[in-house]
């Protein structure tokens, strides 16, 4: 079967959002079915097949995810419907609606929560810069700085560098 081009694909939608639970870290699995729950109570089965739902990162407290660009109001309207998750009160609270994950994080995903969980992160330091290393591509390095007020005043979440600009660090 082939893959439809770019110009018939549905257009998506990348909701950021936040769990609170009286228990712990939510569990995705757990989510995904109140959320699935909540949508086919409240909207039924057409409804639920507009919407198309695709969680793509969930830490247990924060997340992304994607849904079709007709589904972003009634996805928000149902994820405003859970109420529990596993039995434990909870609310979800979306923080808003993006194009693309980039903006989506950048945007709606504050800087002081960013942990470098990637197997990659390593901590940097030398006399002008120090941080802890998120992702390696090839020659291209993205940390997050241990000073914040770097971040704050570029606007972003990660500092972007290449292996070149930490050797001329360095000399």
């Amino acid at each position: 079967m082939k893959i439809l081009p770019s110009s018939l694909r549905e257009k998506k939608r990348y909701i950021a959002f936040e769990v609170t639970c009286e228990s712990e870290p939510v569990d995705r699995k757990a989510l995904l079915d109140e959320v699935f729950f909540a949508t086919q109570a409240l909207l039924g089965d057409v409804g639920s097949c507009e919407i198309g739902y695709r969680l793509m990162d969930f830490n247990g407290f924060r997340g992304i995810m994607r849904v079709n660009l007709k589904g972003v109001e009634l996805a928000r309207a149902a994820m405003a419907t859970v109420c529990s998750i596993k039995g434990s009160r909870a609310a979800i609270r979306v923080l808003g609606v993006a194009g693309t994950i980039k903006a989506a994080t950048e945007k709606y995903i504050p800087s002081e929560n960013i942990s470098p969980t990637s197997i990659l992160s390593k901590p940097i330091s030398s006399e002008q810069v120090s941080g802890t290393v998120v992702r390696k591509r090839g020659d291209e390095i993205e940390m997050v700085p241990d000073d914040k007020e770097v971040l704050k005043r570029a606007n972003v979440h990660y500092v972007g560098l290449t292996s070149f600009d930490l050797r001329s660090l360095k000399e």
